[in-house]
């Protein structure tokens, strides 16, 4: 009878395993598979009220955007724990190449966002190297990544040949011989686009999970933990450090480069503004960081909040900024773990409030026991 329940206990224990390795997987598909229906759910009506008068396919294909950017950020800044407030000059970087290549040498625009990721990569690479070498930490850190982003801006304003302040105007595809479509990076409605950055939008977070997965995830989470107890160990932070640095500046890249042919121009000031970089990681911090499901989820409550609001309110000039700010600060002061924290903080607090007190054990001596 123990054998088979032994047996038994043991098959039960492999099975939570296998259920708990698969758990993020079907989540995972659960998630995309909702947003992949989520355009056509905007649409229906119930009660006479459509959820498209306030989040259109427009919102939606933003809020991705923005969920894009925030997983890109997250692997430097949340696994890492190498807080960036320069990822805009990546977001820049790919949008301007995708279009320099494209008006300027006809050369088709997929081919402009693996060149813009690349460079994109070398600038974080100069920059880490840089900061890493002379051991900026916390907030140096944090601003010398801010100068970053600003040296990029000032320096595309001020080269003629990349038009200025102007920026570019984005060419049909007849311009550069093609018609509209997926080769030609542009399509005659809003549907493809979003179908486009949700694809994209899974790449990213596919390579998130995997590197949270790996040996690779790991180094860098005691590197954001403990630097010099993982020096000790014998990892190098320097190294894992400029690899987060390299793979989250190439995928920041690749929404800059989707960026330039969704909207019809871009300049300076729109592509490599500084607030920009509170769009890139707001949804990381508000969603949860250091978590693969934190920017996504971050991304639909604080990008559709911020439309609403400028739709309700649009006398209030910079409200979404007020907003975003608002949501920055409330994260910071009460909930650093994000939303994702939430479920913890408040079994917490049912817990302590609900547990009965534990009585002590009496005391014993060996002259009892006799």
């Amino acid at each position: 009878m123990s054998t088979g329940d032994g047996g038994s206990s043991s098959a039960d224990r492999l099975l939570a395993v296998q259920s708990s390795r698969h758990a993020p997987l079907l989540k995972g598909a659960l998630g995309f598979g909702l947003m992949a229906i989520l355009p056509y759910v905007v649409t229906v009506s119930l009660f006479g009220i459509t959820l498209n008068r306030w989040i259109s396919v427009h919102i939606l294909i933003v809020t991705l955007v923005w969920a894009f950017t925030a997983q890109s950020w997250n692997i430097m800044s949340g696994y890492a724990g190498q807080f960036s407030f320069g990822h805009v000059a990546f977001f820049g970087i790919g949008a301007y190449a995708t279009q320099v290549l494209l008006v300027d040498f006809s050369i088709n625009p997929w081919f402009g966002l693996l060149v813009g990721s690349v460079i994109a990569a070398c600038y974080g690479l100069f920059a880490g190297f840089l900061t890493f070498r002379y051991k900026l930490r916390g907030h140096f850190f944090a601003l010398a990544t801010l100068a970053f982003g600003e040296l990029a801006r000032l320096f595309v304003t001020n080269i003629r040949e990349l038009n200025g302040a102007s920026g570019y105007f984005r060419p049909s595809p007849g311009e550069y011989g093609l018609e509209f479509g997926l080769f030609a990076f542009q399509f005659n409605s809003d549907l493809p686009y979003y179908y486009l950055i949700l694809v994209f939008l899974l790449v990213v977070t596919v390579v998130s999970w995997l590197i949270r997965r790996s040996s690779v995830g790991l180094y860098l989470l005691a590197i954001r933990e403990n630097e010099t107890a993982a020096s000790s160990l014998g990892i190098s932070p320097y190294r894992y450090k400029m690899l987060a640095v390299a793979v989250s500046a190439f995928f920041t890249a690749w929404a800059g480069s989707f960026w330039s042919m969704y909207f019809n121009t871009i300049s300076p000031s729109t592509v490599f503004d500084i607030f920009r970089n509170v769009e890139i990681l707001l949804p990381a911090l508000l969603g949860g960081i250091g978590t693969v499901a934190g920017p996504i989820l971050g991304s639909f409550i604080v990008t559709p909040l911020s439309n609403i609001a400028r739709q309700t309110f649009g006398d209030v000039a910079s409200l979404d900024r007020a907003i975003y700010g608002a949501l920055l600060l409330l994260v910071i002061l009460f909930s650093p773990r994000g939303v994702l924290g939430w479920s913890e903080q408040f079994r917490g607090f049912f817990g302590n409030r609900t547990s009965a007190p534990v009585s002590e054990a009496p005391d014993t001596d060996e002259s009892d026991a006799d």
